[in-house]
């Protein structure tokens, strides 16, 4: 058996906790391993015994269904909060643009059943975006989020390949970035010359 990569939590008591332990295991597991992970893999890394998670959600497909649901709630309070912009370290679990990259590349985004976390971002910058800029806010959050996604599955890539190493002032500058664009700052250059919107 694969050797985990992780180490284990203290071992939960109660359901809520059995619960919470089963969707961070799963979501850790799906952020260094895509889809690729067992349930018992799964029940491991929490410390409960695999039955538990037929007990509380039925498969590994519910299990991250519930765990990304519960992800998308927490990241939409944050972000209406104003407490959180798009997550790009992993302090306190698995980076959510890591788990979206995952999950587009395994093919199995329809395990993401609501948006509540991009309808949050695209409220921000609908606060933000004048009515006369030729961005909207859904093209600016989509715009915000392309940047993240591609930098979580790049960033470390383009940086090796640049012969560059990650530092706070890379991240700094990446978090400027969406937040201007979250924040309704002018972007250099029209948006029809990028082929964002139609002439």
């Amino acid at each position: 058996m694969e050797q985990m990569t992780t180490a284990h939590v203290d071992r939960p008591v109660g359901k809520a906790a059995v619960m919470r332990a089963l969707q961070s295991a799963a979501l850790t597991l799906l952020a260094e391993r895509g889809m690729q992970f067992s349930i018992r893999q799964v029940a491991e890394l929490a410390g409960v015994n695999h039955g538990l998670v037929h007990r509380h959600f039925g498969s590994k497909e519910a299990l991250l269904t519930a765990a990304i649901a519960d992800r998308n709630r927490t990241l939409r309070r944050q972000i209406k909060d104003n407490s959180s912009t798009l997550d790009l370290s992993g302090k306190g679990g698995p980076v959510t643009a890591t788990i979206l990259a995952r999950l587009i590349l395994d093919n199995a985004t329809s395990l993401i059943d609501d948006h509540t976390a991009s309808a949050a971002i695209v409220e921000r910058a609908a606060i933000q975006v004048a009515d006369t800029d030729p961005l909207t806010p859904e093209h600016r959050a989509a715009l915000a989020n392309a940047i993240v996604l591609g930098w979580t599955v790049f960033g470390n890539y383009t940086l090796q390949a640049a012969g560059a190493s990650t530092n706070n002032e890379v991240e700094a500058a990446l978090r400027t970035i969406v937040n201007n664009l979250l924040d309704g700052e002018p972007i250099s250059g029209s948006a029809e010359r990028f082929g964002i919107l139609e002439s």
